[in-house]
């Protein structure tokens, strides 16, 4: 698809904060999702740790999962934590609101790219292992990787974590 980073063609993005950006990325991955084929769901409540519910299998045997998921609008690094977003409380004074994601708040993050559109397919318990954020460089092994969505059991995700 090429870089696709300058393609604000109203300047609105910039001058609203990267909401729209966020919200646009929300919309992509659902439309991505469900012409894959997956049952995707909205959640209404902005301000929580995940914004769709996924249906996805759990091979081999083919079973199905609901699981909670969080985007996330990344560029070079995909972050792993919450509550630090701008806005109208730009300004903070302590890390109250902060948070690293775990598997209380989500069960996978999808980061997609601003540049490429290309989705980052993260399980959440990954999440550990790390600290606010990784590189785009480390996690390439989960780019567009859909097969995480047809495995969604603890053997292959084991596997592809100790890839990582």
């Amino acid at each position: 698809m090429g870089d696709i980073k300058d393609s604000d063609l109203t300047g609105l993005i910039k001058a609203k904060s990267s909401a729209p950006l966020g919200d646009a990325h929300e919309l992509y991955a659902r439309a991505i999702l469900m012409r894959l084929g997956f049952e995707v769901g909205k959640v209404d409540l902005s301000a929580g740790p995940f914004d769709l519910f996924l249906v996805v299998y759990t091979a081999p045997k083919g079973d199905k999962k609901l699981l909670r998921v969080q985007i996330k609008t990344i560029s070079s690094s995909l972050q792993l934590q919450a509550g630090s977003r701008g806005g109208i409380d730009r300004t903070y004074n302590s890390d109250v609101k902060v948070y690293k994601y775990d598997e209380t708040h989500n069960d996978l993050i999808l980061g997609v790219d601003t540049h490429t559109l290309d989705i980052y397919i993260f399980p959440t318990r990954f999440a550990k292992k790390y600290g606010k954020s990784i590189g785009k460089g480390k996690i390439s092994i989960l780019k567009n990787n859909w097969d995480i969505l047809k495995n969604w059991n603890p053997k292959y995700l084991s596997n592809l974590e100790n890839k990582l």
